[in-house]
């Protein structure tokens, strides 16, 4: 089976742009694989860990956070606000999010700063579970 060309862009730009033989993305229904031959699809990308195997069969994790993914003529097109691969997660700054998240979420006072703070606080355990894989 021939490869999948995958694009991945966010608000600093692209962040990648190449074939592989597969990727997984977190939707806010769940988790998507996709391969050559997809049918066309557009979905919400949600909070958690994307993988991509590559065309050597290597293996690449990143930690993504909202946006969208579209397959469209064969192409998976990710416009993710956040995409991080392992190797570029600052584990330190990620666990102090971590932390000033739960903190905070002690003493919230509004539905929308709770909201707010439960993001942060997903964005910021995706982030660590995902760095935590590097080598």
């Amino acid at each position: 089976m021939k490869d999948l060309l995958v694009k991945i862009v966010t608000p600093d730009g692209k962040r990648f742009s190449d074939t592989v033989k597969s990727i997984t993305v977190r939707t806010t229904n769940g988790d998507v694989e996709f391969l050559k031959g997809h049918a066309d699809f557009l979905g919400l990308l949600g909070i958690g860990r994307a993988r991509l195997v590559l065309s050597d069969g290597t293996e690449r994790l990143a930690s993504v956070s909202g946006g969208f993914v579209s397959v469209s003529d064969g192409t998976v097109t990710l416009l993710a606000t956040t995409f991080e691969f392992a190797d570029e997660i600052d584990l330190g700054r990620a666990e102090r999010a971590k932390a000033e998240a739960e903190e905070k979420l002690k003493v919230v006072n509004t539905e929308k700063e709770e909201a707010v703070l439960k993001a942060k606080l997903s964005r910021a355990m995706s982030r660590i579970s995902v760095g935590k894989t590097k080598k």
